[in-house]
């Protein structure tokens, strides 16, 4: 009776053993296959677009990011916040600079010479990357993004995910979409983008949709849960450091 007990006694510690070994291995691979972002806004004084972009250049080109990279933006038309914005993106807790590259110097200069273009600076979030269609984005530059309150995420990251791959594929497009998860911008939980070649090819892009999906956009509405629709704004990607990558 005492080998049984013990033999019980050490198989429920053995199977604890093995679930706080399995929830490791699921945190760590969530890790390493999540995609996140920082968002940053600011008003370019007028006239120094191009001024800045050396600035960003002369810091960013060459350099090696240990994944993900940099996105220097300009705002267009729609609810915008500031004249431009900086998106850095990356896999969680391996994204940012290859170490000793670049020295706590070297990053003062940066910022120093970066102000000088800058009037003023807006505010920032962080959030993730859910899904793209593998699109880079830079490659399609001129982009629509959409953001708004989701109160059921399992039924639009379904609904979005299956409307990517069958409702809104056109002319190799990019789309990704994911969330707000520090700071939130008029409220949003959710962000969803829409990439063409420019506003050209957006608009023809809307219209191909209402005129050959619009049943597979009707059951995308359905279907993905109650959400409320805050903003949409367009802008240009300006710059790319690094590149894009989703798993």
């Amino acid at each position: 009776m005492l080998v049984l007990k013990i033999t019980f006694i050490q198989i429920i510690i053995m199977k604890n053993f093995i679930s706080l070994l399995f929830i490791g291995m699921f945190i760590n691979m969530s890790l390493a296959q999540t995609n996140t972002f920082t968002v940053y806004y600011f008003d370019a004084k007028p006239g120094t677009e191009a001024a800045l972009a050396n600035v960003y250049d002369d810091f960013f080109e060459g350099v090696e990011f240990k994944s993900g990279g940099l996105y220097l933006e300009r705002m267009d038309r729609g609810d915008v916040r500031g004249t431009h914005r900086v998106v850095r993106f990356g896999e969680l807790g391996n994204w940012g600079l290859v170490d000793g590259q670049k020295t706590n110097q070297d990053w003062q200069q940066f910022l120093d010479d970066r102000s000088t273009f800058v009037e003023s600076n807006g505010p920032r979030y962080s959030g993730r990357i859910i899904n793209s269609n593998g699109v880079d984005p830079f490659s399609k530059g001129y982009f629509q993004l959409y953001e708004g309150v989701v109160y059921e995420p399992e039924k639009f990251i379904e609904a979005h995910s299956k409307a990517m791959g069958e409702v809104w594929d056109y002319e190799g497009n990019a789309m990704l979409f994911g969330t707000y998860d520090v700071g939130a911008p008029g409220g949003a939980t959710h962000w969803a983008a829409f990439g063409a070649d420019d506003l050209e090819s957006l608009m023809l892009w809307k219209v191909f949709i209402e005129e050959n999906n619009a049943k597979g956009q009707a059951e995308y509405f359905k279907a993905r849960g109650k959400t409320e629709d805050l903003t949409n704004y367009s802008l240009r990607i300006l710059k790319q450091y690094g590149g894009f990558n989703q798993n």
